[in-house]
């Protein structure tokens, strides 16, 4: 429901610009800069805070402007494991021995993308700076895995099997993703270079993997956008 009211919002806000926008007479020099289909490329960098640890990955977004007010294409982020030395412990139960031990750590990764939508809201005369909240809706896979010496397996069966039989089957879990954040650009170079950053929601419904039911959290990111820009006459 709060993500429903966002959008709301957001959508009242340029609704109302853009009728403002009409009855303000643009000049012929505005009209000719008005796209009616911008495509865009961004990439940027995630701090996550998901599944109980702060972690970080690359993300990226592609897809169309339209009328200056609503992107549409793929968006998505990646946990890579290893760049995220933090691990999970995994106790084995009374009995059970891997190697000789009975708790292991384990390291994590997975990625979620999707669809993406956002409302974009001008502000300024000039229209430089840009306020949007995207919304990701997806899919989402994040698994645990076992590390280092770890992975030489004793038996000489892949690693994989083993994360299989040491965590009932259930080393990695996905479902239906959604992602909601709100962001701020900035063109920083003729229209057709931005800085954004901002910060996000995220949850893959349903998750239950062994060691964590849930993978959800919030994010911070900071990018770079690439977006066509007509030739100014």
């Amino acid at each position: 429901m709060r993500t429903l009211g966002l959008l709301a919002l957001a959508l009242t806000l340029v609704a109302a610009e853009a009728r403002a926008d009409g009855r303000t007479e643009p000049s012929s020099n505005e009209s000719r800069r008005r796209q009616v289909a911008a495509p865009y490329v961004g990439v940027d960098w995630r701090v996550l805070g998901i599944a109980d640890r702060v972690s970080n990955g690359p993300g990226f977004q592609v897809g169309v402007l339209l009328f200056e007010h609503l992107r549409i294409g793929f968006a998505g982020f990646a946990r890579p494991g290893p760049i995220n030395p933090a691990t999970y412990e995994l106790n084995l139960p009374a009995g059970q021995t891997y190697k000789g031990q009975s708790s292991l750590d384990l390291r994590s990764d997975g990625s979620l993308f999707g669809l993406q939508l956002a409302p974009v809201l001008s502000l300024g005369k000039a229209r430089r700076f840009e306020i949007e909240l995207p919304v990701i809706l997806g899919f989402g896979a994040f698994g645990f895995y076992l590390t280092g010496d770890d992975r030489r397996t004793p038996d000489g069966r892949r690693v994989s099997a083993w994360e299989n039989e040491l965590m009932d089957g259930r080393d990695a879990s996905s479902g239906f993703a959604v992602d909601v954040g709100i962001r701020f650009s900035v063109d920083v170079y003729r229209r057709w270079l931005r800085v954004y950053a901002g910060a996000h929601y995220s949850s893959v419904i349903g998750y239950d993997a062994f060691l964590q039911d849930s993978y959800e959290g919030f994010s911070g990111a900071v990018g770079l956008e690439v977006r066509g820009v007509r030739s100014e006459p």
